[in-house]
């Protein structure tokens, strides 16, 4: 088993179909775009019923996704099958397909949904990508194994985790340039940054730990420790509270982001991996892979409101909830 396979590999169902599909698709709420990947599919959750709406085939073995801010359309990383697919978000169909380098893992877009950013494991970079035609802009070297990726919210920067490296890396997303790297902690895997644009927080793996930053300079702001593999971090629209996936000890860690303090810690499934927070703001949806299922947290008491069974291998690697209430 090679290092990429190890790194990836880690039923209430509702269907609608053909016309009756694309009215749900339209009226629904904010869909949860889960990447299963021992299926070679994505489970869709409508999240004002959280019941699975649609499983829709994509590559091999998805791991990394990535929602545009009104939901319109979903990117999808497919490591095994070295692609990009895309679904329609109205009409929840694969509309397009790319071949694209060695290992694309992570994946990030920009608010307008112009530019879309690929970190390709095995070569080291990052790949800029028109985010309509899926044309190529550019290849940009980076440090080594290359995970996490996010925007900031003014497009300006573009942050990369490098794992083999312990650093993180700044893009000037105008110059399409690495403009500055700092080391962080042990394998860095999951990496958000504020709606301000001021704070960086990146999930190191083998340190236990995640490294605060300012989000300009990369330097150094605190050390949070957190429990066994974090492995994902989100954040509120609001700054104060952030979610830490730990892998290794079914858990998710919230942490004060005033005080940089871990304020509470809930049980979850199996593996958690991916973690986003919905646009309402009073949930946080959790992927868990072993389990195969995804955990809603109510963000008002921090309690398990519902456990949703979304395939084999769940792991929703990067943003897949939209950001935008619809």
């Amino acid at each position: 088993m090679n290092q990429l396979t190890w790194v990836i590999y880690r039923s209430a169902l509702h269907s609608c179909c053909g016309f009756i599909l694309s009215v749900c698709a339209v009226q629904a709420a904010p869909f949860a775009y889960i990447t299963n990947q021992l299926d070679d599919a994505v489970a869709v959750i409508d999240t004002q019923t959280n019941t699975v709406v649609k499983t829709i085939q994509v590559g091999s073995k998805p791991a990394g996704v990535a929602v545009t801010a009104d939901g319109s359309l979903i990117y999808v990383s497919n490591p095994e099958s070295q692609s990009l697919s895309v679904i329609n978000g109205r009409t929840l169909q694969l509309v397009d397909s790319k071949k694209l380098g060695s290992g694309p893992v992570g994946i990030a877009i920009d608010a307008k949904g112009k530019r879309v950013y690929v970190a390709d494991w095995y070569e080291n970079v990052v790949r800029v990508l028109d985010g309509k035609s899926l044309r190529l802009i550019k290849t940009i070297k980076v440090g080594k194994a290359p995970a996490g990726l996010v925007v900031s919210d003014d497009g300006k920067r573009v942050y990369v985790s490098n794992r083999d490296s312990d650093s993180v890396s700044i893009i000037n997303a105008k110059t399409l340039k690495v403009v500055v790297t700092e080391k962080v902690g042990h394998h860095p895997f999951g990496i958000t940054v504020d709606g301000g644009g001021k704070r960086l927080y990146v999930a190191n793996v083998l340190s236990n730990d995640v490294t605060v930053l300012d989000a300009q300079s990369l330097k150094h702001v605190a050390t949070i420790d957190v429990g066994e593999l974090p492995y994902v971090v989100a954040l509120t629209a609001s700054g104060k509270r952030l979610f830490v996936t730990n892998q290794s000890d079914d858990t998710v860690s919230v942490i004060d982001a005033e005080s940089n303090k871990v304020i509470y810690t809930i049980d979850v499934d199996e593996t958690p991996e991916g973690v986003a927070i919905h646009p309402d703001q009073q949930h946080a949806y959790v992927s868990n892979w072993m389990s195969g299922t995804v955990s809603v947290i109510n963000l008002n008491d921090m309690s398990i409101e519902k456990t949703i069974e979304t395939g084999q291998g769940s792991r929703a690697f990067g943003r897949f909830i939209q950001r935008d209430e619809p």
